[in-house]
């Protein structure tokens, strides 16, 4: 059932989520996200899904040093309001204080989330965000999307095989035969 136009609705901020957590009313585990004030669940994750984010996790932490940090499945902000829980972000040193707004490579591992991965590309070009993958661990197929702009990414590209080399500075090629097991 939707929910009629003509009920108030309160739409979440990040801070009432985090306050949720902090009172725990919501499991500071839970996997959701927060789009236009509403919480979405987020699907579970299946063990392709797993393998493959701590490949890539494993590839970007050795092959980045101290020259960015990357995190997994941290908070990203979003325009608007809201945060995605990207699987993967490398991003400039932030602050100790502060989530990060931005990235200079977000990816999305997806096994059973391929529509909702797309539909965060323009999030995430609204974000600033010049690259974000969605690594298809079914498909053994890597998208790859470039050059943000307000409607989202002007470049959209895909891998299936070879090597991509992404477009932040000191970030080692993936080589897909590796990051698929074959």
């Amino acid at each position: 059932m939707a929910v009629s136009t003509t009920v108030p609705v309160h739409r979440l901020s990040v801070e009432d989520v985090l306050a949720m957590v902090r009172a725990e009313i919501l499991d500071e585990h839970a996997r959701v996200e927060l789009e236009d004030g509403v919480l979405v669940e987020m699907n579970p994750i299946g063990p392709e899904h797993e393998d493959t984010l701590a490949l890539l996790t494993r590839h970007f932490v050795a092959g980045t040093a101290d020259q960015v940090q990357v995190r997994v499945q941290g908070m990203l902000l979003t325009p608007g309001g809201g945060y995605f829980m990207p699987d993967l972000t490398v991003i400039a040193r932030p602050s100790r204080t502060a989530l990060p707004a931005t990235a200079g490579l977000v990816v999305e591992v997806a096994q059973t989330s391929h529509a909702r991965d797309r539909e965060k590309a323009a999030t995430y070009a609204a974000a600033g965000v010049p690259e974000y993958w969605i690594v298809d661990v079914v498909g053994e197929l890597v998208t790859v999307h470039l050059d943000p702009a307000e409607a989202g990414y002007r470049t959209v590209t895909e891998h299936g095989s070879g090597s991509i080399e992404p477009a932040l500075e000191g970030v080692p090629p993936v080589t897909l035969d590796a990051l698929f097991g074959r």
